[in-house]
């Protein structure tokens, strides 16, 4: 009987030792799924954070996995675009007079994967067709840090230019889905 107790309680410490060490070293996708050390991600700028360098933004948090809320994120770069907090392809000092008034007459949208822009402050094709040059080498570099995040979110760009739609086919080994 005695003998039986001991082992009873070895196995015991033993398990609690493991639930233990599975807690702190839990794997990410493990995480994830119950919801261990997983940090919430649906804002924009600790998205940016996050997609900018993913291990100091685990350490930061002392998190072992995310979950990315896809479609608040969405939302948010659309507002951020029509409000002017987010701003592609207006990366001189000169042109900020431009890019303010750009910012008020942006329209920006997406349906599911798709992200829609439209400039309603210009009125002739020549000027839209800069425009959609410009946010197409902006998104073509993607050196800024405010478009590094745009595969991850979207799958696409649409820009309505002149009574058409210019497509940007953007890709990710990380899609937010």
């Amino acid at each position: 009987m005695n003998r039986h107790r001991k082992t009873i309680f070895m196995l015991a410490g033993v398990a609690a030792l493991a639930v233990t060490l599975f807690l702190v070293w839990c794997p990410p996708p493990i995480c994830r799924i119950l919801n261990i050390h997983t940090y919430p991600l649906s804002d924009l700028n600790d998205f940016r954070q996050y997609v900018a360098d993913e291990e100091a933004f685990y350490s930061l948090h002392r998190i072992r996995a995310v979950r990315i809320d896809c479609a608040t994120l969405r939302d948010e770069v659309g507002t951020a675009l029509r409000t002017g907090r987010l701003i592609l392809g207006a990366g001189k000092p000169d042109d900020a007079q431009r890019s303010e008034s750009e910012q008020r007459t942006l329209e920006a949208w997406h349906q599911g994967r798709l992200l829609h822009l439209k400039n309603r402050a210009l009125a002739t094709d020549d000027e839209q067709q800069v425009w959609a040059a410009t946010i197409r080498a902006a998104v073509a570099v993607q050196q800024r840090q405010d478009l590094t995040f745009l595969p991850r979110l979207f799958g696409g760009l649409v820009l309505h230019v002149s009574q058409r739609q210019l497509p940007i086919v953007l890709f990710s080994d990380h899609p937010c889905v």
